[in-house]
Order: C-alpha cells, then sequence, then structure tokens
C-alpha cells in the first residue's frame, strides 16, 4: 500500500509541475521578448478591412447587454471603450480569457477573429 500512495503523490506532482510549466512558460517567453505593450499584434490593426470585420463581430456580440451601440457603455455592465487608451494585449486576455462578469470569448471567436474586435476598439475615439 505505502508504494500505491507514493505513486498517486508523485502522479500528482508531475501534474502540478506540467500545469505550472504550461502557465508560466509562455509568460516568460513574452518576458524576454519585451512588455507585452512592445510586442506586435498578428495582424494589422490599422487594416481598414480589420476594423470593419472586428466591428460586425463586436456589433454581434458586445453591444446589445454590455458595451451598448458604438461601445459607449450601455451604463448595465460594460464600460466605454471609445477613449482608445487600452493596451492591445490587455484587450486580447481580457477578450479571450473574459473577466467578471464579461464571459471569455476565445471558444467563440479564433485568436484572429479576437485580433480584429480589437482593432475595431483601437479605431474608436470621441
Amino acid at each position: 500500500m505505502p508504494s500505491d500512495t507514493f505513486a498517486k503523490r508523485s502522479g500528482l506532482a508531475r501534474r502540478v509541475v506540467a500545469a505550472s510549466v504550461a502557465v508560466l512558460l509562455p509568460m516568460a517567453v513574452r518576458a524576454g521578448q519585451g512588455t507585452t505593450s512592445t510586442l506586435k499584434p498578428p495582424i494589422d490593426l490599422a487594416d481598414p478591412a480589420n476594423i470593419e470585420a472586428g466591428r460586425q463581430m463586436f456589433n454581434v456580440t458586445c453591444t446589445h447587454y454590455c458595451h451598448g451601440k458604438d461601445a459607449r457603455g450601455s451604463g448595465l455592465r460594460g464600460p466605454s471603450l471609445r477613449n482608445g487608451s487600452f493596451d492591445n494585449w490587455y484587450l486580447y486576455g481580457r477578450i479571450s480569457g473574459g473577466w467578471p462578469p464579461m464571459p471569455a470569448f476565445a471558444g467563440i471567436y479564433s485568436p484572429e477573429q479576437i485580433w480584429k474586435i480589437i482593432a475595431y476598439i483601437q479605431s474608436l475615439r470621441d
């Protein structure tokens, strides 16, 4: 029986180490590349086609209940997104992973689609 307990503990330890590496390794790689604000997004955020595609997805998903028409904030849940001062990677993390009460959209949109939504958000100015 002692070997059973040891096997269970060592299996758990391996899973904890693997999970830690899976979480921390991308962070370490990103840290080696510079701060998130200096990392280049994988698409051209100023491309009008990307902005328009992002606008269409934003209007389907984000306007009714949360961020309101034209991303001005609805007063119900989501803030206005029109000031243009959000870091690209901050937005990517919030959109893909969610943050209460905002749901995660990684299972709904591909990474490229999320970047197009970011292109639209970053194009907004009041």
